[in-house]
């Protein structure tokens, strides 16, 4: 397995109105969870956040979402911060022994995330 790298960028304004099906297809039940005592705002941003680390991490992978379920995808924030990818799957299996970084950073209007894999034969 090889490396891989994905990026993306979602406009936040987009979460604000997504029905609670559309939440349930694209986000964790874990992530909806914790979204759910944030203000609209804050809440728009999580989830435009969450959302593109999901669409970064098919990108890293080469698949694209199609091949993957985007509930078996989720965010963790540890206690010092930072984002830590937990996978279920099809999503854990396409990574195989490989290990995933993420960052994700927001600044309206935008949300952005980064995964990097690597570590089977990569320097991580």
């Amino acid at each position: 397995m090889d490396m891989g790298i994905g990026i993306d960028v979602v406009n936040i304004d987009r979460m604000k109105n997504l029905s609670e099906h559309a939440c349930e297809r694209m986000f964790h039940p874990l992530e909806l969870q914790e979204a759910a005592g944030f203000s609209t705002e804050r809440r728009a941003e999580f989830l435009a956040g969450r959302f593109a680390v999901k669409e970064a991490f098919g990108k890293a992978l080469g698949t694209g979402l199609s091949a993957l379920s985007l509930q078996e995808i989720r965010v963790e924030r540890q206690s010092d911060g930072r984002p830590v990818l937990h996978l279920e799957g099809k999503a854990l299996q396409l990574l195989g022994n490989r290990k995933a970084l993420v960052s994700i950073s927001h600044d309206r209007p935008v949300a952005v995330a980064m995964v990097v894999l690597g570590g089977d034969n990569g320097p991580f």
